[in-house]
């Protein structure tokens, strides 16, 4: 019985994470496709790393709402529905594409902050890196796709390795997908930290980079949290396949909840650390919440009519 609650409740967490996703990443495009003057380069890659995030929320959907139902069609069709729905598959490419975001932010803050007039991010090197982030995340993820079927048994997606060392081996290349840009990431922003916090600057400078420095504070805050959640995952996915000891059904659920929770939890650190963010956010409310009304008072006019 307490299990059973215990994966309600899971459940129930998953799925509210996955609607706060898309409703916030929504947004964060929304707020950047509609004002111009936030139309900046660094502002394109948010909103890649935004589409990533949508991306792994809507197609982890299926899989919380077959935990939740206990139903999985079968037949012909499971094997691909497993591949390319359920399984969520597409969604991980989702989270690779998401790292690949997250590096690209720190060398563009990077040579922003260190070598201004040395290299610049332009929109034609944007839409490589955009375009690369995806190839990649694909490429990286063709594995899941070559070994997910449907398991009749457990009435669920497995994925069927030809050899054991391969699974072993793909969690291990997860762990360093995850590890070494948290690693180039962390040099990166140490350099930027030192230059913007305590580097000695004239009082012309002091107004570029207090501009700098809360751009630079959010995207590193946003960097702490992905490494917390994806640490933590890549860490038990390598446990599951080399520990002696069993890791049990909970730790796995929490350690996606914990993904999860990464990719729903971006917008809010925008918004709280951008005044521009905030500001748009609450026009936004306002004029959803002065439509609404505009609504009632039509209903009402219509009714009396």
């Amino acid at each position: 019985m307490s299990e059973s609650v215990t994966n309600i409740a899971i459940n129930a967490v998953l799925f509210t994470l996955i609607s706060v996703n898309i409703a916030g990443n929504s947004v964060v495009c929304l707020i950047i496709k509609r004002n111009l003057h936030m139309r900046t380069l660094i502002s394109y890659l948010l909103v890649n790393l935004a589409i990533a995030d949508m991306i792994f929320a809507i197609f982890i959907a299926p899989s919380v709402l077959l935990r939740l139902t206990s139903f999985h069609p079968e037949g012909v069709i499971a094997a691909g529905l497993c591949k390319f729905v359920t399984g969520g598959n597409v969604g991980w490419i989702g989270a690779v594409s998401s790292i690949f975001s997250l590096i690209a932010i720190a060398v563009e803050r990077y040579y922003s902050v260190i070598y201004p007039f040395r290299w610049n991010l332009t929109k034609p090197k944007l839409k490589v890196i955009v375009l690369v982030s995806w190839i990649f995340s694909v490429a990286f993820n063709i594995p899941m796709f070559l070994t997910a079927t449907f398991d009749n048994k457990k009435q669920f997606c497995v994925w069927n390795w030809p050899q054991k060392w391969m699974s072993k081996a793909y969690s291990v290349a997860w762990l360093l997908v995850v590890v070494l840009p948290l690693i180039v990431m962390a040099g990166l922003y140490c350099n930027v930290v030192s230059t913007l916090w305590f580097k000695p600057l004239s009082r012309q400078q002091r107004g570029v980079n207090r501009v700098r420095k809360r751009v630079t504070l959010m995207v590193m805050i946003v960097t702490v949290i992905f490494g917390i959640c994806y640490g933590f995952m890549s860490v038990i996915y390598v446990l599951r396949k080399f520990a002696s000891y069993n890791i049990g059904p909970v730790l796995v659920s929490v350690s996606f909840v914990m993904v999860l929770f990464n990719s729903a939890v971006n917008p809010f650190v925008y918004a709280l650390l951008n005044r521009q963010f905030r500001e748009k956010i609450k026009e936004m409310m306002s004029f959803s919440k002065s439509s609404r009304n505009r609504v009632n008072q039509t209903i009402e006019i219509a009714s009396v009519a």
